[in-house]
């Protein structure tokens, strides 16, 4: 509020007014107001009715007390009614977070309570560090700095659960889906050769785990995607320039559909009669279609 209204400015001409003028608005009773107004986000309750509830307070340091006291927020938050306390610090008594009040959790986390009257002071670690402190390095995380203050850890290659390093030979116990090859390095476990899925399914093999996928349409069983890839064709389906193809049912040498007044339309891996146009299927045979007039 008061970086805000201290910015405002009536841009006239007439200098010696715009002085007289502005050096009562540094100090009037209307820049308090806009002060007040702007001192909490429009939808937070709360500290919209704290405000409310201390307007006392804050009149007597606007036009007593803001020149000794030039901080409103120390003064009136943190010293007079008690309910904040400065950044690093937390609790009733206003005690230091751990890691200290400059550098909460030594930067690597949230300190609970901090700038508030409640909470316990410990510390919420960002994902990849762990302890009181916020010092140590997660699981899959390694140190590449530390001292008493300081500490920066870096994520490990991913195929390590834990490491000392950056490469998949820094790792000291590998992640699930993953195995140390004869180099010791964490390499991805193909479990697609212990043929994990269903008769109808195609094993995908991906880094640190597999999918199943269902076989083209064409297939009974496949190795892999597509109709060239299917073990034996499905029924409706022939072998043709090595892939599965459809059989157009339709065109063989004898005839499908045998009804009278029927026609035999092609699908994949199969066929169907139906009435040719102009007829109208009753009860299994097709009849001439009865026109009504109108």
């Amino acid at each position: 509020g008061l970086a805000d209204t201290a910015k405002k400015n009536f841009g006239g001409g007439n200098t010696a007014w715009e002085e007289k003028t502005l050096s009562k608005y540094e100090s009037s009773e209307i820049r308090l107001v806009e002060i007040t107004e702007n001192l909490c986000n429009s939808s937070n309750f709360e500290c919209n009715n704290m405000v409310e509830e201390h307007e006392e307070h804050i009149e007597k340091w606007w036009f007593k007390l803001k020149k000794k006291y030039p901080d409103l927020f120390k003064w009136f938050c943190i010293e007079t009614i008690e309910v904040c306390c400065p950044a690093g610090t937390y609790g009733p008594d206003c005690l230091a977070c751990r890691g200290g009040s400059e550098r909460p959790c030594h930067g690597n986390g949230h300190c609970d309570g901090d700038g508030t009257r409640g909470g316990d002071g410990s510390c919420s670690c960002n994902k990849e560090y762990t302890g009181d402190f916020c010092l140590d390095c997660s699981n899959g995380y390694f140190s590449t700095f530390r001292n008493e203050t300081h500490s920066v850890c870096t994520a490990c290659h991913t195929a390590c659960k834990t490491c000392t390093g950056s490469s998949n030979k820094d790792c000291q116990d590998c992640k699930e889906g993953w195995i140390k090859n004869e180099e010791a390095a964490c390499v991805d476990l193909d479990e697609c050769t212990a043929a994990p899925c269903k008769d109808h399914q195609y094993c995908l093999n991906t880094d640190g785990s597999f999918s199943c996928k269902a076989c083209d349409a064409s297939c009974v069983g496949c190795t892999g995607e597509g109709s060239d890839k299917c073990k034996t064709c499905a029924s409706g389906y022939m072998k043709e320039d090595e892939k599965c193809t459809d059989i157009d049912e339709c065109n063989l040498p004898e005839k499908v559909c045998v009804k009278e007044n029927q026609d035999c339309v092609n699908t994949s891996g199969s066929y169907k009669c139906v009435c040719s146009e102009g007829f109208e299927d009753k009860d299994g045979t097709c009849v001439q279609t009865v026109k009504t007039g109108k």
